[in-house]
C-alpha cells in the first residue's frame, strides 16, 4: 500500500504539473486573491500560498515529488509519510475547487498511515534497522482500527447519504450515464438497457452499504477481508472504465490494499521472491546519497514515549472522525459543534462521502467559448478550425484535457461559484492571444449549453446560458 500510494502521489503531481500556471499561480484561473476571498477557510494550512509565482510553485511541486519518491522506496518512512501528508494537504488547500472524492481519500489514507508501520516491509528502512523490522505478521491496534473505519466511511457512509434514486427507484445509474461530461462510450451499452441499469444501481447501493461488514467478521476474518478487497477492486475497475473519474478508481483500489490478510501477502511474497532483492537494491541505490544528509533517528526512549502519546491521540481521533461522519447522516439531528471544527479543518479530517448523493447531478451540457477577432471573425476556441456552431459537435467528455478541468467546469456553472467566471474568461483570452498573435481576439463569451437530464430517455432541449463576457 505504501508503494502504491507513493506512486499515485507522484502520478498526481505529474498530471497537475501540466496545469501549474492555470491552477496554482496568480496569472491563472485561481489567483490567491480569489482563493482567499471566496474559497478559503481560516483554519487551512498551505505552503503553496506563500507565493503566486509559478516558478515558486514549481519548486514546491519538486519538493513534494521528492518526498513521495522517498516514501516510495521506504526511506525514513515515518518522516516522509508526514512530509508527504503535509505537502498533499497544502496542495489541496491551495485550490479545492478542482478536488473530488478521490483526493479526500488519498489525503486521509496518508494521514492514518502516519500511525501505521508501513515502512517495515519492501523498504530501505527494513534492511537498515531504521524502523521496527521485527513486527508480527498481524497487527491489531488503534491505528489499524482507524484505517479500517476510514475505508468503511467511504462506502457505508456514502450509501447512507444516498436518496430514492439509489435505494427505491433505482434510476441513479441511468442519470449517471446520461451525463456526457463523464460517461465513457462503453457506458452506452448499459444505458440502453433500463432493466439492467436498475439491477446495477441496486448492486452498487447495497455493495457500498454492506461491504465494510466483511472487514469485521469474527470468524475466518482473513478470508472475508480478501473477498472484500476483490469486490472493492472490481467495483472501482468497473467505475473507472465506464465513467471519467480521474485517479479515483486507482486510489480506491490502492488505499484498500492494507486490508489484505496475511496468507494473501505470504503468497505475494512467494511469487515475488526473486524480485524483492531487486526492489531493495534499487531502493538502496536511490537512498544511498541521502544517508549522509538525513541522519536523524529517533531514540528508543523517545519511541517508547511517543508510542504512548500516539495511542492517546489515536483514540481521540478515531472517536472524533467517527462522530464527524455520523453527523453527516441527514436523519440524525446532531451536527458538529463549532468548537471542534478548527481541528477538523486544520488537519483536513473533515469529510463527507456524498458521491452522487443524495441524487445524481443532472445539469449536463457543453461549453462554447465564442471568440471575436479584431477583424470580425467569430469562432469557438475549443474548435478554432471549424465553423461556429452551438450544436453538440462531439462527446463533451473529450473537451476537457483531464479530470481537474472537468471538475473545474462542473463548479464553474454553479451560481454560488460565479466568482470564478471572470478569471477564467480573461485567462483563456490572454493565453490564446499569446499563442496566436496573428489571430488575436478582442472579446470572448463563455457559453454553457445546458441539457438537463430527463427521466425515461425524454429529450431535453439545450438552453444557451452566457456565463461571462470579457474583452473590449
Amino acid at each position: 500500500m505504501r508503494i502504491g500510494i507513493a506512486f499515485l502521489l507522484m502520478l498526481d503531481l505529474s498530471i497537475r504539473l501540466n496545469d501549474l500556471e492555470a491552477f496554482y499561480s496568480n496569472t491563472g484561473v485561481a489567483p490567491l486573491s480569489m482563493i482567499f476571498e471566496n474559497a478559503w477557510n481560516d483554519y487551512y494550512i498551505s505552503l503553496h500560498t506563500i507565493s503566486g509565482l509559478w516558478q515558486v510553485q514549481f519548486l514546491i511541486f519538486c519538493f513534494a515529488f521528492f518526498c513521495a519518491l522517498m516514501l516510495f522506496i521506504g526511506y525514513r518512512t515515518k518522516l516522509f509519510t508526514f512530509l508527504s501528508w503535509i505537502m498533499l494537504l497544502s496542495l489541496h488547500n491551495r485550490n479545492e475547487i478542482i478536488l473530488q472524492g478521490g483526493d479526500d481519500l488519498l489525503r486521509l489514507t496518508l494521514f492514518w498511515a502516519m500511525f501505521l508501520p508501513w515502512g517495515s516491509r519492501y523498504s530501505y528502512d527494513s534492511t537498515h534497522n531504521i524502523n521496527e523490522n521485527s513486527l508480527p505478521l498481524q497487527i491489531r491496534n488503534w491505528a489499524t482500527l482507524a484505517y479500517l473505519l476510514q475505508i468503511s466511511y467511504v462506502y457505508t457512509g456514502s450509501a447512507l447519504l444516498k436518496g430514492a434514486e439509489w435505494n427505491t427507484d433505482f434510476t441513479a445509474l441511468y442519470y449517471v450515464y446520461s451525463l456526457d461530461q463523464i460517461a465513457y462510450p462503453v457506458s452506452h451499452f448499459f444505458y440502453t438497457k433500463p432493466e439492467l441499469m436498475k439491477v446495477l444501481t441496486a448492486i452498487a447501493y447495497y455493495f457500498e452499504l454492506f461491504v465494510p461488514l466483511l472487514f469485521f467478521f469474527p470468524f475466518k476474518n482473513g478470508l472475508f477481508r480478501l473477498i472484500a478487497f476483490i469486490f472493492i477492486t472490481g467495483f472501482h475497475l468497473f467505475n473507472g472504465f465506464t465513467v471519467f473519474i480521474g485517479l479515483f478508481f486507482l486510489i480506491g483500489i490502492t488505499s484498500t490494499i492494507g486490508i489484505l490478510p496475511t496468507f494473501a501477502l505470504d503468497y505475494f511474497d512467494r511469487i515475488t521472491a526473486r524480485l524483492k532483492p531487486i526492489f531493495i537494491q534499487s531502493f538502496n541505490g536511490i537512498a544511498y546519497p541521502l544517508k549522509y544528509i538525513i541522519k536523524w533517528r529517533p531514540q528508543k526512549a523517545m519511541n517508547a514515549f511517543t508510542d504512548k502519546v500516539n495511542t492517546g491521540i489515536l483514540i481521540f481521533l478515531v472517536l472524533f472522525v467517527f462522530y464527524w461522519n455520523l453527523s453527516n447522516i441527514p436523519s440524525l439531528i446532531f451536527k458538529p459543534s463549532e468548537n471542534i471544527k478548527p481541528l477538523a479543518y486544520s488537519l483536513r479530517l473533515d469529510q463527507c462521502w456524498g458521491m452522487f448523493a443524495p441524487n445524481v447531478f443532472k445539469d449536463d451540457g457543453w461549453f462554447i467559448y465564442e471568440a471575436t477577432t479584431f477583424s470580425g471573425e467569430h469562432f469557438d476556441l475549443l474548435h478554432p478550425k471549424n465553423t461556429l456552431t452551438f450544436n453538440k459537435t462531439e462527446c463533451t467528455l473529450y473537451s476537457c484535457p483531464n479530470d481537474r478541468w472537468r471538475k473545474y467546469g462542473e463548479n464553474y456553472i454553479l451560481a454560488d461559484h460565479d466568482f470564478m467566471r471572470g478569471y477564467f474568461c480573461n485567462y483563456k483570452m490572454r493565453t490564446w492571444n499569446e499563442k496566436h498573435p496573428e489571430r488575436k481576439i478582442k472579446t470572448l463569451s463563455v457559453i454553457y449549453m445546458s441539457e438537463f437530464s430527463q427521466p425515461d430517455y425524454k429529450y431535453s432541449k439545450p438552453e444557451k446560458i452566457i456565463l461571462f463576457e470579457c474583452g473590449e
